[in-house]
This record gives C-alpha cells, sequence and structure tokens, in this order.
C-alpha cells in the first residue's frame, strides 16, 4: 500500500504536546533535497546551517513528534517548536530537515479527492502532504520501520491496548483494512484485538482511495 495513499482528518488532544512557530520570512541559507529541490530556512529557525543539512556532529539535531495537528520539533534543552497544519511548506521542510536529514522523495499526487497534493518523504517512512503551499497531513507508513512517535508514545508497533489506556479508539474494518480512530489520529491495525499493532498511522489530509 502506498504510503501516498492514505488520507484522514486528524485531532488527538491527549497526544498533542507543543506551542506553536513563528513563520520568519529573512533567508539565512538553501537546502537542496536529493532530487535538486530547494527549501529556504526562514531566519527565525534557530537551526546550524550543518544542522540543517543533517551533517553536524558536535549541534544535536532536534526529535521529532508526531502530533494531531502537526509535528513537534524538540530540541536537546527541552525547548519546542510545533509544525502545525496550515503553515507555510518553505517553513516546515526545513524544520523536518534540521531532524532527519534530506526529503528522500518529493512530488505531487494529481488524483487526490481533495485536490493535487504535493509531498516530501523523509527517512523511516514518514511523508508529509501539502496542499496551495501549506503543510495539510504526515503519513508514517509502517513498512520502514521508522521510530517516530506521538508525545504519549503512540506509534508503528503500539497496540491498541495502549492506545486505549490513553484515549478512546474506534476500530472498523474498511477497504484500507482494519482501521482506527483515536481521538482523530487514523491508521491501521494488524487485528482488532487488544494485542493488535499499529501498522500505519496519519493524521491530517492525505491521499487516500476508499
Amino acid at each position: 500500500m502506498s504510503r501516498h495513499l492514505l488520507a484522514s482528518f486528524a485531532a488527538l488532544a491527549l497526544l498533542s504536546g507543543c506551542g506553536g512557530a513563528d513563520e520568519g520570512t529573512n533567508v539565512v541559507t538553501l537546502v537542496e533535497t536529493d532530487n535538486g529541490a530547494e527549501f529556504v530556512v526562514p531566519a527565525n529557525d534557530t537551526v546550524t546551517e550543518n544542522a540543517v543539512a543533517g551533517n553536524s556532529a558536535e549541534t544535536a539535531a532536534p526529535a521529532l513528534n508526531l502530533a494531531p495537528d502537526g509535528l513537534s520539533l524538540v530540541a536537546s534543552g527541552g525547548s519546542a517548536r510545533h509544525a502545525t497544519f496550515g503553515m507555510a511548506r518553505d517553513v516546515v521542510v526545513p524544520m523536518v530537515i534540521a531532524a532527519l536529514g534530506k526529503p528522500t522523495d518529493t512530488g505531487r499526487n494529481e488524483e487526490c479527492g481533495q485536490g493535487p497534493l504535493d509531498f516530501a518523504d523523509f527517512k523511516g517512512g514518514l511523508s508529509l502532504s501539502f496542499q496551495d503551499g501549506k503543510f495539510v497531513g504526515w503519513d508514517l507508513d509502517g513498512r520502514d520501520k521508522g521510530p517516530y512517535a506521538t508525545a504519549a508514545g503512540i506509534g508503528i508497533g503500539s497496540t491498541l491496548k495502549q492506545m486505549r489506556d490513553v484515549t478512546a479508539v474506534t476500530v472498523e474494518e474498511s477497504t484500507l483494512g482494519t482501521e482506527f480512530a483515536a481521538g482523530g489520529l487514523g491508521g491501521l491495525l494488524s487485528a482488532d484485538a487488544p494485542d493488535g499493532k499499529v501498522e500505519h498511522l496519519w493524521a491530517g489530509s492525505i491521499c487516500q482511495f476508499r
């Protein structure tokens, strides 16, 4: 199943974690991706050029947490920035590059029900979706076994019981498989059972065929 062919609209307050981020406009550096695309880093992004490029041995990259309304990036000192849905792509992508390195792929899905969506893929199966230049969703494909999780520890491999320990979860069989909604987060389970494991996780608006 393609990581770009899943969608949901999500908001899970119990699993969200951090404050907002400013959208600066002054450019301090350019980051070139593997396929030649370039993204600008706003002046108010508190990362060094080496950290943005993912090449600094001395500067610790911020940790990335999944959230129902976007992504949180937590620095080693404990400060956090939140990339929320609706923020500009040119702000969000450099923030994620600071934590994960360059995108492994970028492109566009033309046949999404909500209209064309652009995407940026990162290591570990994480894909970000953008529409009209705005961040609108993320998708975590469990086949790449990425280490990402929410602030409450929900990620690939979490069990249905573990999710129900922290929030209400509904499960139904859909054309996608055993699909769950956890207060707004969406995803797929290996089984509708307490020990059924999360195999796919998403939030926001992403491309899907049902």
